[in-house]
C-alpha cells in the first residue's frame, strides 16, 4: 500500500481575495475616445492568459470562485444571497435554461458519466439541460460559491429533480428547471420538507420565480405525496475558462448561432422530442420554453495566423514546443540540416463544434477546426492526449479539416515536422480556424447608456497560468493505461459501475517550459448504497515521485445517499511549482473515471503587446461598434443609445515585430 503523509506543510490552499482576482469589484471610468490606450502598469504579455471582459451586468464566470465575487451578492449572506443568485440564474438574459434533455459529452453509454453537470461548463458552454442536470448544477454552484453543503433531490412522484443547500441550520429548496424557491411570508426561504406540509408556501400566484408554467394546486398535491430521495456529489467540477490568446490570434464570440454549429449528440436526434426542439429555428440547441430566455445558443471562433518570418517573434511567442527550427526569411525553417519540429496548441475553454449536417450522422459535419498550411518538406501529426501519442495527418501543403478527430473536444496539439536544408524546407504560412459553442448568457452584454467594462486576465489566484487537462476514458483500456504509472491490479472497463477497484496512480507532466502551480483532481466514484460508512474512496497526490502521498480527499458519504454514483473534485495549490506530480486514486468500492486539470506557469517571459477589443451591436437595426486598444487589463466604457442588440465581442493580439519589442 502506498504511504500517506501529513497534510502539514504540503498543502497550501491559497485564499481568493479581491486583489488576487485583479480587483474585479471595481468598475473604473475610462476615456471615451473611439480607440482608448491605457497605460500606467507593466506592459501586457504578448500572450494574455485567460482574458475576459466583465461588466456590471454579468458575473465573471471563469470559475465559481470568481462567480462568487459578483457585486450583486458578494456582500450578502443567507437567504438574501441565495435569492439574488437564484434571480440571476433564472433571468431571461443571464440564466441557465432547460431543453428537456441533458447536454452530453463523449460516447459513454451511462448518463452518469456523459451528462454535463460541471457548473462552469453550464454557465459558459451549454445553453441546455434538464431537471436531472440543472438540479446538480444548482447544487454545484451553491457549494462552489461556499454558500453551504448542497444535495440533489429526486422526486419520483413528479419525475423531477431539484436541489437544496444547507445554511443557518436548515435546508433551502432551489429549482432552476421549473423556476422555483419557496418563500415564507417574511421572505425567508424554506426547504422541500416544509413545502410538503406548509400550504402557505403555495399561495402563489405563478410568477417567473415561482413555477411560471405549472398549475400550483396539482404540483402541491404531488409534492405532498412524493417520496424524496437524496443524492450528493452529482455535479462534477474542475473546469475553468482558461485560454491563452497569442500574437496573431483573434477570438470572436457571437450571441446568436452562426449557421448551425453546436456539439451534437446522437440523443438529440430522437423523434419527435428533442429533435423538434433542435429543428425549430434557429437550428440547434435551445430552451424548450421560449418565455424563459432571450437566447438560443451562441458560437465562438478562434483564428490563429502567426507571422512565421524573421521579421516577427510570433513563432517564439506562440509555439508550444520546438526543436531545430527558427523563423527565417520566408517562414519557419531549419536551423541546421536534418530534421526539426514545432508544436502548436489549440486549447479552448469552450467545446469545439462542427457545422452540423444530418442529425442522424456525423459524416457530413465539417469545419470544427481547419488547418491551412503552405509548406515545403513538411509533415503534420496530431495529438489528443497532450503529446503522449501522435497520429499522422495526410497532406502537409493544403487545407485539412480535423472535424472527425477534434469535434466535441476542448483542444489538441498540432506538430509540424521539417526535413531537409535550411530555407529549403520551410513553412511559409499557417492558419488554424476553430469553432466553439458558447452559452450567450455568459457574454458581457450592453445596456442603454454608459457600460463600464473591464478586461480581466489570469486565473482566480491572479496567476498567469494555462491549463492542461487529463481526462482519459476509463471505458477504453488503452486510453486509461497511457496515463497511469502502472496498470491497476483490478481494472475491467466492461464493469461499467466498478471499473477500477483499488489503487491507480496518474502521472501529470507539465508542458515543455512550464511548471504546475495548482491543480484540480477529481473522479467519478462508486458508493456503497445503504452502507455509506463502508465507502472508502480516496484521492492523494505527491510531487516529483510517486511516493509519500498527501491526502486531499477521504470518503465521507452521507448515510442517505440513494445512488451508486457520485463525483468529487479537489483543488490544491502547490507550495512550489513543479514539473510533474502524481495523483493517487483509491477505489473502495470503485473509481470509474478520473479528471485532472493542471494549471501551469510558463518559465520564459513574453514580449509586451496590446490587446484589441471590439464590441459590435445594433440599435434600431443600425450596426454600431466600439474598438478599444489596451496595453494591459483595465477598465473602459462603451456607450449605447437605444436598447442595444448585442452581435459579437472580439479579442485580438496583433502579430509582433522584432523592431517594436520593448
Amino acid at each position: 500500500m502506498l504511504r500517506l503523509r501529513s497534510l502539514q506543510h504540503q498543502l497550501r490552499l491559497t485564499p481568493v481575495t479581491s486583489q488576487a482576482i485583479l480587483n474585479r469589484r471595481q468598475f473604473l471610468g475610462a476615456a471615451t475616445a473611439g480607440v482608448v490606450l491605457l497605460t500606467g502598469m507593466a506592459g501586457a504579455q504578448a500572450a494574455i492568459y485567460s482574458p475576459r471582459v466583465v461588466s456590471p451586468h454579468h458575473a465573471d464566470t471563469y470559475s465559481l470562485k470568481t462567480f462568487s465575487e459578483f457585486h450583486r451578492w458578494r456582500d450578502l449572506r443567507g437567504d438574501a444571497k441565495l435569492f439574488e443568485v437564484f434571480k440571476y440564474l433564472t433571468d431571461r438574459r443571464t440564466g441557465i435554461y432547460p431543453m428537456g434533455v441533458p447536454a452530453r459529452e463523449g460516447n459513454e453509454a451511462l448518463v452518469e458519466y456523459g451528462a454535463v453537470t460541471d457548473p462552469v461548463k453550464m454557465l459558459n458552454v451549454y445553453p441546455i439541460g434538464h431537471c436531472g442536470t440543472l438540479g446538480p448544477t444548482a447544487a454545484g454552484i451553491m457549494e462552489g460559491m461556499a454558500i453551504g453543503p448542497a444535495r440533489t433531490l429526486i422526486l419520483p412522484g413528479w419525475h423531477h429533480v431539484a436541489a437544496e443547500v444547507f445554511y443557518d441550520g436548515q435546508w433551502h429548496y432551489l429549482d432552476l428547471d421549473v423556476r422555483a424557491v419557496f418563500q415564507r411570508g417574511d421572505g425567508s426561504l424554506a426547504s422541500m420538507g416544509e413545502a410538503k406540509t406548509n400550504a402557505s408556501l403555495w399561495k402563489g400566484p405563478n410568477s417567473p420565480l415561482f413555477f411560471p408554467l405549472d398549475p400550483l394546486r396539482s404540483v402541491r398535491e404531488v409534492y405532498a405525496k412524493t417520496p424524496v430521495n437524496h443524492r450528493y456529489g452529482v455535479a462534477s467540477g474542475g473546469h475553468t475558462m482558461d485560454l491563452l490568446l497569442r500574437q496573431g490570434e483573434t477570438f470572436t464570440r457571437w450571441w446568436k448561432p452562426q449557421h448551425g454549429r453546436w456539439n451534437q449528440h446522437s440523443s438529440y436526434a430522437a423523434a419527435p422530442f428533442p429533435r423538434n426542439i433542435i429543428e425549430r429555428g434557429p437550428r440547434g440547441p435551445k430552451c424548450k420554453h421560449e418565455s424563459f430566455t432571450v437566447h438560443t445558443h451562441g458560437n465562438g471562433r478562434f483564428v490563429y495566423k502567426p507571422d512565421l518570418t524573421a521579421k516577427s517573434n510570433d513563432f517564439e511567442d506562440g509555439s508550444y514546443d520546438s526543436g531545430n527550427l527558427l523563423a527565417g526569411r520566408a517562414g519557419l525553417t531549419l536551423k541546421s540540416p536534418g530534421e526539426g519540429y514545432a508544436v502548436f496548441e489549440v486549447r479552448s475553454p469552450y467545446v469545439i463544434v462542427p457545422l452540423v449536417g444530418d442529425l442522424d450522422s456525423t459524416v457530413d459535419d465539417r469545419e470544427a477546426s481547419v488547418v491551412t498550411l503552405d509548406a515545403t518538406g513538411a509533415n503534420l501529426s496530431l495529438s489528443l492526449d497532450n503529446g503522449l501519442r501522435w497520429q499522422k495527418l495526410e497532406g502537409a501543403n493544403r487545407t485539412i479539416d480535423l472535424t472527425p478527430q477534434v469535434a466535441g473536444r476542448y483542444g489538441y496539439l498540432l506538430k509540424i515536422e521539417l526535413r531537409g536544408e535550411p530555407e529549403k524546407a520551410v513553412v511559409r504560412s499557417l492558419e488554424i480556424t476553430t469553432w466553439v459553442q458558447v452559452h450567450p448568457a455568459s457574454l458581457p452584454s450592453l445596456r442603454k447608456g454608459s457600460n463600464a467594462m473591464r478586461l480581466v486576465a489570469g486565473d482566480h489566484y491572479g496567476l498567469a497560468t494555462r491549463v492542461m487537462a487529463i481526462q482519459p476514458n476509463a471505458a477504453d483500456r488503452d486510453d486509461l493505461l497511457k496515463h497511469v504509472v502502472e496498470a491497476p491490479r483490478d481494472y475491467d472497463p466492461a464493469r461499467r459501475t466498478s471499473r477500477i477497484r483499488g489503487e491507480c496512480v496518474v502521472k501529470v507532466q507539465a508542458p515543455p517550459g512550464a511548471k504546475i502551480a495548482w491543480f484540480s483532481a477529481g473522479a467519478s466514484f462508486a458508493a456503497q448504497v445503504g452502507a455509506a460508512a463502508s465507502t472508502s474512496n480516496a484521492i492523494s497526490y505527491s510531487v516529483g515521485e510517486p511516493k509519500d502521498f498527501v491526502a486531499i480527499y477521504r470518503a465521507a458519504v452521507p448515510s442517505d445517499q440513494s445512488h451508486w454514483h457520485y463525483n468529487v473534485d479537489r483543488e490544491v495549490t502547490l507550495s512550489q511549482p513543479a514539473h510533474e506530480l502524481f495523483v493517487h486514486y483509491v477505489g473502495e468500492p470503485a473509481v470509474n473515471n478520473i479528471r485532472i486539470y493542471a494549471h501551469c506557469l510558463d518559465e520564459r517571459p513574453r514580449a509586451s503587446a496590446s490587446v484589441v477589443l471590439t464590441h459590435a451591436w445594433s440599435e434600431n437595426g443600425v450596426a454600431r461598434s466600439r474598438q478599444v486598444r489596451l496595453e494591459q487589463p483595465g477598465a473602459y466604457e462603451v456607450d449605447a443609445g437605444t436598447d442595444p442588440v448585442d452581435e459579437f465581442i472580439e479579442m485580438a493580439i496583433p502579430s509582433g515585430t522584432r523592431a517594436t519589442l520593448r
